[in-house]
């Protein structure tokens, strides 16, 4: 049975687009239908409501991550620079973290997801039983960016 939504992730979406919610949650289950039992962060971020996944409690151990901004949503590989890119999906230029933009649901069947966030655990030797199944919710300080 897929893991429902917490209560904070859906109130923090709220101000989005049902299109960039129905992006966040879609990728929220993709993720999960991966690594189902990896430990999820929620943060209500200043200029993003992110989530993170890993397979401890430990935020600084996460593979993936997903943020939700005002008109897409990014699926973030920790150590993206490290995968093999065969499609040339992966954007980003820095030592580690790359991501692919998601600004329409039909993006979330692409066939080629399961196989990158797979790629993307096995790089951090993770097993797909691996986590506690748990979240953590964590609201940052500030005035937020959101949709207007």
């Amino acid at each position: 049975m897929p893991r429902a939504a917490p209560a904070e992730l859906i109130d923090f979406l709220a101000p989005f687009s049902g299109e960039v919610q129905e992006l966040a949650l879609g990728l929220r289950a993709r993720v999960l239908t991966v690594m189902p039992n990896a430990h999820e962060f929620v943060w209500d971020a200043t200029n993003a409501v992110s989530l993170a996944y890993t397979p401890t409690t430990r935020w600084q151990d996460s593979v993936v991550h997903i943020a939700s901004y005002a008109k897409w949503v990014n699926l973030g590989f920790n150590e993206g620079a490290a995968l093999d890119d065969p499609l040339g999906l992966l954007v980003g230029t820095g030592a580690h973290v790359r991501h692919v933009r998601f600004g329409a649901i039909g993006g979330l069947e692409a066939a080629w997801l399961d196989g990158y966030l797979h790629a993307a655990f096995d790089n951090a030797g993770c097993r797909a039983d691996m986590g506690d199944g748990g979240t953590t919710v964590r609201v940052s300080a500030g005035p937020k960016r959101r949709p207007a």
